[in-house]
């Protein structure tokens, strides 16, 4: 008779288990919310319909048990995250899109130009228009307040700043040294933004009129001076790493 008690609490145990394990595959790791859902929960959340907006990415993170959506309408870029369990919103991202005129519908505005925001930026690091290259100057939204983002870089520095479009104030600024102990040379030899632009494009095959690019920057590491530039195309994003001396395309990488 104990054996068979021993047994009853073996099985007993295993089905308490058993239970306990169904109980966590249906309420913490199987998806009670589809993609279909948690899109339509990222355009409820933003305020947009799903006619007015283009779908970049959706890709299901299983470690934080989310879907991660991006897309865009004709004035703003969206990141939103929705956890696939509860449908609750993670994260909200928005930001105006490249090349888009602030000024245009609706009752956005910003109250300073792309030239005045260039403006400001050489006004504090004392240099001219002469001197530099530019390689970002966007709208961007930091912590609630909107600035512009403005990147640029001479023969031994490159420069970030943030100007708050409202007070027209840098609110932030970094500066680094171009050169280093790598086997790259100064900046007078870079091929420019422009040229990066062109060597990406050439090799995707695509024109300039065909694509927006979210980013052409120009970043030293170690005194190596590359281009990292992204541009989507028909639901894809094209990512690059560009030496930026001699034009040698370092890396590539396209997905949805």
């Amino acid at each position: 008779m104990k054996k068979w008690k021993i047994y009853g609490i073996i099985i007993t145990v295993v089905l308490v288990l058993v239970l306990i394990g169904l109980c966590l595959y249906f309420f913490v790791f199987r998806e009670s919310i589809t993609e279909a859902e948690a899109q339509n929960i990222a355009y409820e959340y933003a305020g947009v319909s799903a006619s007015n907006v283009t779908i970049l990415t959706i890709q299901k993170d299983r470690e934080d048990r989310e879907y991660e959506i991006r897309f865009y309408d004709d004035m703003y870029e969206y990141e939103i995250d929705v956890n696939y369990n509860s449908g609750r919103v993670i994260n909200f991202e928005k930001d105006l899109r490249d090349n888009v005129d602030a000024n245009q519908g609706g009752n956005t505005t910003v109250s300073m130009s792309e030239d005045e925001a260039r403006s400001i930026a050489l006004q504090r690091v004392g240099k001219t228009q002469d001197e530099v290259t530019f390689t970002r100057v966007r709208v961007d939204r930091e912590n609630g307040v909107t600035v512009y983002d403005v990147y640029f870089y001479d023969n031994e520095k490159e420069y970030e700043l943030s100007i708050d479009v409202d007070t027209k104030e840098v609110i932030s600024y970094k500066e680094d040294y171009l050169t280093g102990n790598g086997n790259n040379t100064t900046s007078t030899d870079y091929i420019g933004a422009d040229r990066a632009r062109e060597i990406v494009l050439n090799h995707a095959g695509l024109a300039s009129s065909d694509v927006r690019f979210n980013k052409v920057e120009l970043d030293v590491d170690y005194g190596i001076a590359t281009y990292e530039l992204e541009f989507y195309y028909d639901y894809y994003e094209y990512d690059y790493e560009v030496d930026a001396v001699t034009g040698e395309i370092l890396k590539y990488e396209r997905g949805r």
